[in-house]
């Protein structure tokens, strides 16, 4: 693990293997780390250029300041790969993270060379019910919510193996940025602004997750590919990660 300033001082965490272009980054999403990543990394390959970095206020990044919103986690992504001297990259995210990478893409153009947007979050907000809303929220610094709704984001039930690494990494994000952060991402209203991206986009939809996301992603972006992922929850990143990686190494080929 390797560490960052960002503009306002903050001390933001990441992991870096590899060198060469294209360089893979790999967004987190809510109330999770950097190591949700981890078999999806490895399937990218060990000649792979990979960053991963653990998002502001979550996982060992937890101690910078705010805010906790989808403008300053792009904005951090932009001095990272500023910081390590990239060029245009590839861009991976999962759920709030997919969103984060499409704020990413309308900021900095320039600096995408492609888009894999996996379960996302669409740029017009999550679509919640207030019903929805609130048993989300209901799960920010609550351990026993988090393993409830974190093993519902599964086609299966997962082993209590991975429903432990992945409560350990929702446990690192503090209520008060947790709450924060879904009011960012959970109300987003950007889509006009995505049909401008010009970067090929994968958007990858799990069978067992949201049912708009033809509609409220992919058709909105003028060079995107849909692609179902049939067996497979919100979590497809660790349900299918080497199905996943193919994807998007033929994405950056």
């Amino acid at each position: 693990m390797t560490k960052f300033r960002a503009d306002d001082g903050a001390e933001l965490a990441y992991e870096e293997r590899g060198s060469g272009e294209p360089a893979f980054v790999l967004i987190h999403g809510w109330q999770a780390d950097r190591s949700v990543w981890h078999d999806l990394a490895a399937g990218l390959g060990a000649d792979a250029h990979v960053l991963v970095p653990d998002m502001r206020g979550s996982g060992e990044s937890q101690a910078a300041s705010g805010p906790y919103r989808l403008e300053r986690f792009a904005r951090d992504l932009r001095e990272l790969i500023d910081a390590r001297g990239l060029n245009r990259v590839v861009l991976a995210g999962h759920s709030m993270g997919a969103t984060v990478a499409l704020r990413f893409a309308v900021d900095h153009p320039e600096l995408v060379r492609a888009l894999a947007l996996i379960a996302p979050v669409p740029a017009s907000g999550g679509g919640y019910s207030p019903k929805g809303e609130a048993y989300l929220r209901a799960t920010a610094g609550d351990t026993a919510a988090q393993r409830n709704w974190l093993a519902r984001t599964f086609a299966e039930a997962p082993d209590d193996a991975t429903l432990d690494r992945l409560c350990a990494a929702a446990a690192t994000t503090k209520r008060d940025v947790a709450l924060e952060s879904f009011e960012s991402w959970a109300h987003a209203a950007f889509a006009d602004e995505t049909r401008v991206i010009e970067a090929p986009v994968l958007v990858l939809a799990p069978e067992h997750d949201a049912k708009d996301t033809r509609e409220r992603v992919a058709d909105l972006l003028p060079n995107s590919r849909y692609v179902p992922l049939p067996g497979c929850g919100h979590y497809a990143i660790i349900e299918q990660p080497h199905a996943i990686a193919q994807l998007i190494r033929e994405l950056a080929a």
